[in-house]
């Protein structure tokens, strides 16, 4: 009888298939709300779009080592399954409360050690890159935008400075002497940084094996991808200053700005190939796992993946009506509201009304979880993020009896102050997260209290007569819809 176990030795492939097969389909029959999700978002977002590329490509990179895995075979080990555990739980709290960012990444983290718990060490250690790769198809990042757009208005105004054309600067508002221009979302360059950190990541992973060399590489594209954003948006204010706005914007906006993001990454991976390693394949020999290990690994991963799947089938959902409703039917209806732009879609119920003193007022209630939408959501928005921009921002009150203040100002230079705050049961608060965490204590503690928005606006002119009126708007309509009730 041998002492070990030969790499050509051969498991029985059954039972194997067989949990591969359950777990395969158990996986996508818990986390496929979650995996449609991220799909939503691949679609309705360029930002986006590279998910659709990530598993493909991943599956091409083990095609391309399948000589040297054709001599692994399947060794299933315990350890990844114990990992798993606590992101499971993650994933029910934040599938419960509809936080899809927490979501997404428990899903493909869940995923990945479930590939490696199936798989086995030796697989794991050899395809590390390919199976990590598929944190990519997450869509993150959005939480950058404020930061990059500041730092795109930052470079465009001393790029500016440097060939002494005049500007003044009010937020992301750019005033030439021709033109006002806003570094907008779309101007953040965060399609253009993920798009380099894919890339980037890829190409360290095909031609270095020191991982200084691929951190250096990375950390360079990333910079290099920032400041060309910024180049991007000052040649851009250039073209539209000197053409007086007939070049520059449109379609060829577009196709201009990939034109400096294809020419940024070939200099790159031109500059990066030259010092490119030799990086050959060797399988790492590990122990052989024993069939002890399978036993356990095959517990381990289905009967959770089963209880999270039954616990989420079980959670309340309210039906989400078509139109929301009305509660007040003294005021005039949206339509004729002025060109604040919040919007809060879906829901229970939604009031928007302007009264004899130009004060606007929004009121909408949401189940605490619903079968469509939910309050705190990517397009659900205060104001119009394509007229508006935020010059300040603050907080009044203790973190549960809070609202928040915004103060907006548009490319006209007009000022408009905006008040708002999230409710539910007697817990008041402008923080999206701990909106979020009251969710979740009302949802598991069974209390069925309406989730609520409230924001009252104004544009008078002088700020601190805005404030007393806003102030005093807030308590009226504090005090009208507890009338109502």
């Amino acid at each position: 009888m041998p002492l070990s176990t030969p790499l050509t030795q051969q498991r029985p492939i059954l039972p194997f298939t067989l949990l591969l097969t359950s777990l395969t389909a158990l996986y996508l029959l818990v986390f496929w709300p979650t995996l449609q999700s991220m799909e939503l978002i691949w679609r309705h977002s360029e930002t986006y779009m590279h998910g659709y590329l990530i598993a493909p490509i991943s599956l091409w990179l083990l095609y391309r080592q399948r000589q040297q895995l054709s001599r692994l075979q399947p060794e299933p080990t315990v350890l990844p399954a114990i990992l798993a555990l606590p992101l499971l739980l993650i994933w029910l709290l934040a599938y419960s409360i509809n936080i899809n960012f927490v979501s997404q990444f428990a899903a493909v983290f869940y995923l990945q050690l479930l590939i490696w718990s199936l798989l086995g060490h030796r697989f794991m250690r050899y395809c590390w890159f390919p199976i990590g790769f598929l944190i990519f198809l997450v869509p993150f990042g959005e939480a950058a935008n404020p930061v990059l757009q500041q730092i795109t208005a930052d470079l465009v105004v001393a790029m500016l400075q440097l060939i002494n054309m005049p500007v003044y600067r009010d937020g992301l508002y750019l005033h030439t002497a021709s033109a006002v221009f806003e570094v907008a979302v779309a101007c953040s360059g965060l399609n253009f940084l993920l798009s380099s950190l894919v890339l980037s990541c890829l190409f360290a992973y095909l031609h270095y094996h020191r991982l200084y060399k691929a951190v250096l590489f990375i950390a360079l594209v990333l910079l290099l991808s920032i400041l060309a954003n910024g180049i991007r948006a000052f040649l851009l204010v250039v073209i539209g200053e000197k053409s007086q706005m007939a070049y520059g914007f449109g379609a060829d906006h577009y196709y201009y700005g990939w034109l400096v993001f294809f020419i940024v990454m070939f200099c790159s991976f031109w500059l990066g190939a030259k010092f490119s390693d030799d990086n050959p394949a060797q399988v790492a020999e590990v122990p052989v796992a024993t069939s002890h290990s399978f036993k356990l690994a095959a517990i381990a991963l289905v009967l959770p993946l089963s209880l999270a799947g039954l616990l989420s089938k079980t959670l309340p959902a309210v039906a989400t009506p078509e139109t929301a409703a009305r509660l007040f039917s003294s005021v005039p209806p949206p339509e004729t509201r002025a060109p604040w732009g919040i919007q809060f879609y879906d829901g229970l119920s939604r009031d928007h009304w302007q009264s004899a003193e130009g004060i606007e007022f929004f009121y909408a209630t949401y189940a605490n979880r619903q079968q469509q939408g939910d309050l705190i959501t990517w397009h659900n928005t205060l104001f119009n993020l394509e007229h508006w921009s935020i010059r300040h921002a603050r907080r009044e009150g203790t973190l549960l009896q809070s609202y928040g203040v915004l103060e907006l100002v548009n490319p006209q230079g007009q000022v408009r102050e905006v008040q708002f705050w999230y409710q539910l049961g007697s817990y008041q608060t402008n923080s999206r997260v701990m909106f979020k965490l009251l969710q979740l204590k009302f949802l598991w503690l069974q209390r069925h209290e309406a989730a609520e928005v409230f924001a009252v606006s104004s544009m008078q002119p002088e700020p601190l007569s805005r404030q007393q009126q806003l102030e005093q708007a807030r308590h009226t309509l504090q005090q009208t819809i507890a009338n109502e009730r």
